[in-house]
């Protein structure tokens, strides 16, 4: 049976993100070895230079960019460039209000002038009518999960026929690991002489302040991304080993096994880590959903995600007769026994 993230680790996420935002914000520092506001500026800005080049690759495969949804998507600096640079439509969507709230700032930082739909909910339960988006995407943010099909089942529920999951920046799990602690993204004066040595990627792990905070920080073996694949028609996937390669390319297939490599470069692989990236297709099958954006919403608290209907600031369920707030230009999209579990202050 597949691992879902606890409640536990889901108030974590939302209580530490809650802080970051404040630290991301430039007033205060929650924690040390985590960026400041200028420092995340800084990060955000290569980030955005990074996508570019992903999303200009995607285009020019024929891949449609929108309507888009972005997962994890924190600050949204993926959707706004998809929307701002490439003209396309859609939503962003993150567990954390406060970081989505943040995303406004963000907008000016980054010199746009437009601004994605913002949405709170949970990866597990997304608020989307099934079939309703054509491309989805994430980055950095699967890691975070105990097992990522649950949630790639979810992404194809929602995704358009024939429509596309994009994900990249997520670690293939290293076996040879002594992982004696936790480090923070800021490296302390020691770990950044065992860096330049390389000798650091072989005795600690990334994620302190995330562990500390009961979120996951994992890393999944190939036969896990191949289990968690399969429930796709089509998937093109590009594993780099750390930290300079060789890259590998794959193509699923009905074959068990499809995505090992030959044995002298998984065993690379399982030495020294590396990332993956994949291009995922959803089978054909009845067309599209074309509707506005905001009607491609469906509500959290039903089985079956009946469609969304607009009023003010609010959206309304026509079946279960629930109201959806929206704070801040952020709509609150949980189920309300979550909502009530992840932001009862």
């Amino acid at each position: 049976m597949s691992k879902l993230q606890t409640l536990r680790n889901k108030i974590g996420e939302v209580e530490f993100r809650k802080k970051l935002a404040i630290q991301f914000d430039g007033k205060g520092v929650f924690y040390e070895g985590e960026p400041t506001g200028k420092e995340y500026e800084s990060i955000t800005k290569d980030r955005i230079k990074d996508y570019t080049k992903y999303f200009s690759q995607l285009k020019k495969a024929n891949i449609p960019l929108g309507p888009y949804l972005e997962l994890g998507g924190g600050v949204g600096q993926g959707a706004m460039l998809l929307k701002n640079k490439f003209r396309q439509q859609g939503f962003t969507c993150d567990i954390s209000y406060d970081t989505l709230r943040l995303a406004k700032k963000y907008k000016d930082i980054l010199r746009y002038s437009k601004m994605p739909i913002r949405i709170c909910a949970d990866i597990y339960n997304l608020p989307f009518r099934a079939g309703s988006i054509p491309f989805i995407f994430t980055f950095q943010t699967l890691h975070h999960l105990p097992d990522p099909k649950p949630v790639l089942e979810e992404v194809k529920r929602v995704l358009a026929p024939g429509g596309y999951f994009y994900f990249n920046e997520e670690p293939v799990a290293q076996t040879f690991n002594l992982n004696l602690w936790r480090r923070d993204r800021n490296l302390k004066w020691f770990e950044k002489l065992l860096k330049a040595t390389i000798i650091l990627h072989f005795i600690s792990r990334i994620g302190k302040a995330e562990t500390d905070n009961d979120i996951l920080e994992e890393t999944f073996s190939l036969k896990v991304w191949e289990k968690a694949l399969s429930i796709f028609s089509k998937a093109y996937v590009t594993i780099k080993v750390f930290p300079f390669g060789p890259t590998i390319r794959l193509e699923k297939n009905n074959k068990a096994g499809w995505l090992q490599p030959p044995f002298w470069k998984r065993f690379l692989l399982n030495i020294l880590g590396g990332g993956i990236e994949a291009i995922c297709q959803k089978e054909d099958g009845n067309k599209q959903i074309e509707d506005t954006l905001l009607n491609l919403l469906a509500c959290p608290n039903c089985i079956h995600k009946p469609k969304l209907s607009a009023l003010d600031a609010r959206l309304l369920c026509n079946v279960c007769k629930s109201s959806f707030k929206k704070r801040n230009g952020v709509f609150m999209l949980f189920s309300n026994k979550q909502e009530k579990l992840l932001y009862s202050q």
